[in-house]
């Protein structure tokens, strides 16, 4: 059946193959989780020539099916409406094969125009899910690209081909591009001596800068070309007609009964279902039903078959971006609660301005834990810290001189950047003392706009601090100096001619 040459091409002809799994799974009693399996697998390849973007590769078909049946069963409440529709598909596959089987032409013309209705809308849900997985993976291979630089692609092939789009898929991109990457950047902060070591009251600090990992990416500036399934989606939101697409799709589906989808609290989950269902002909088709003239009794069955097949694409969309995001924060399972929850609050709906960021907060944190897993043996003595502050190009602050950024009102709000004579940085830390500056200054709102999308925009500067605490060191080792050295040793700074190794004391 993966033969393109093999692929039913009639209404007909998916009903045979489809009937003819089903068959042959009864007759040998298989359980019904194999059943349900096997025929929805039968079931996607029977509607490839229906389904744009098609997944090619078994890996894919399989993902597909698993993240709709299985992976998505308590997360969202779209996988009952799924689970559904393929039970009522199962149901009238099974009478409209009986009455094939007494030849009952009559009955059976009729079964099947039911039976493919529900097929359609089956086919509609497949067809939200492998736009909203097709465009999260192409948005993040290119963020990747961008990133890694164009020798990357080797490996995202490889990833795509060989690994099904779960936690394993996310995991691998990790390990193969981001701890690959901090760990060879680390081995470059010691050769070039990057780090910085200081004093300060009872703790010793090295101070290691982000920048320094930033630095070695060999990333690429190429426009990278849009994938087919980008292009619709951006044309869904960027054109009139495409806006209005997503706004019937929006509505529809925030009317439709789907018991367990909170649709008002996943308000972003749900744009972006209405967005990716706008790419679909059955939405626009249904948004030009909406404007025609007071329907008839026809025309109005038409405009409900079409919002079932609206709602069904978003339902698609909405269960897959849900089973994605569970998968990425479940191989991010090794940093710190708060880290990861930074990471998949800045991941939101993978949305392509997004996953630069991303990706460096990812490189951050990895190496965070880099450093904690190297002073380990002292975690309670040991502290890593992070200082982030927003950095913008200075020609964009430059820029605002004529708007009425003065020199005082430049010092409350920016200072110089030692490292970059191309950037400054926001003195405010956080929203709040942001907002309290422009406030404070009376900034008035020509000013304030420019500025807040400055704050907005801006990429931060990090740096990594190592606090040993001295005081807490020195009670447990006999010969302080050596410790400190032992400790400087593993992260691969120890002085030359270092002191005895540390005893621990012993309790008494």
């Amino acid at each position: 059946m993966d033969d393109a040459a093999s692929v039913p091409e009639g209404r007909d002809e998916r009903f045979a193959a489809c009937l003819a799994r089903l068959e042959e799974l009864k007759a040998v009693k298989a359980r019904r989780e194999v059943l349900e399996e096997r025929v929805f697998l039968e079931f996607l390849r029977a509607n490839r020539s229906r389904i744009n973007e098609f997944p090619l590769l078994e890996t894919e078909q399989q993902s597909l099916m698993d993240m709709l049946l299985r992976r998505a069963e308590g997360l969202h409440g779209g996988h009952e409406y799924v689970k559904d529709r393929f039970s009522a598909y199962l149901l009238e596959l099974n009478h409209y094969g009986k009455a094939k089987a007494v030849g009952d032409a009559g009955e059976q013309e009729k079964l099947a125009r039911r039976l493919e209705r529900v097929e359609t809308v089956l086919a509609k849900c497949l067809q939200g899910a492998v736009y909203a997985s097709s465009l999260i993976k192409d948005h993040f291979s290119d963020a990747v690209i961008r990133h890694f630089g164009e020798d990357s692609l080797a490996k995202i092939d490889e990833i795509t081909a060989t690994l099904v789009f779960d936690e394993q898929y996310w995991k691998a991109y990790i390990e193969r591009f981001i701890k690959e990457e901090v760990r060879g950047a680390y081995d470059g902060i010691l050769a070039e001596r990057r780090y910085r070591l200081s004093r300060e009251g009872n703790l010793l600090v090295v101070a290691f800068p982000f920048d320094a990992v930033l630095e070695k990416l060999q990333g690429t500036a190429k426009v990278i070309s849009k994938t087919r399934v980008q292009t619709a989606f951006e044309e869904a939101s960027a054109s009139d007609d495409g806006r209005a697409v997503s706004e019937a799709a929006l509505a529809v589906c925030n009317r439709a009964d789907i018991p367990g989808w909170d649709r008002r609290a996943d308000r972003e989950e749900t744009a972006f279902a209405a967005q990716v269902a706008a790419m679909d002909a059955a939405a626009a088709d249904y948004r030009a039903a909406l404007a025609g003239d007071t329907p008839d009794a026809e025309a109005e069955a038409t405009r409900e078959v079409l919002a079932e097949q609206t709602v069904a694409l978003c339902v698609g969309a909405a269960v897959s971006l849900r089973v994605v995001h569970e998968d990425f924060s479940r191989a991010l399972r090794d940093f710190a609660p708060k880290e990861r929850a930074f990471i998949l609050q800045a991941a939101g709906a993978f949305d392509a301005a997004r996953l630069g960021l991303v990706l460096e907060s990812i490189m951050e944190f990895d190496f965070a834990s880099l450093l904690r897993e190297k002073g380990e043996a002292d975690a309670g003595r040991i502290l890593v810290r992070a200082s982030r502050l927003r950095r913008v190009a200075r020609e964009a602050v430059d820029a605002l001189a004529g708007t009425g950024l003065n020199k005082v009102r430049r010092k409350q709000f920016f200072e110089d950047d030692a490292d970059r004579a191309d950037a400054v940085l926001f003195r405010p830390k956080n929203p709040g003392e942001f907002q309290e500056r422009l406030k404070l200054f009376q900034i008035e709102p020509e000013l304030a706009r420019p500025l807040v999308a400055l704050w907005e925009s801006a990429s931060h500067k990090v740096d990594l601090y190592v606090c040993i605490n001295l005081t807490a060191l020195g009670k447990v080792a006999t010969n302080l100096p050596a410790r400190v050295s032992e400790i400087l040793g593993r992260y691969g700074i120890a002085p030359p001619g270092a002191q005895e190794p540390a005893r621990t004391k012993s309790p008494t």
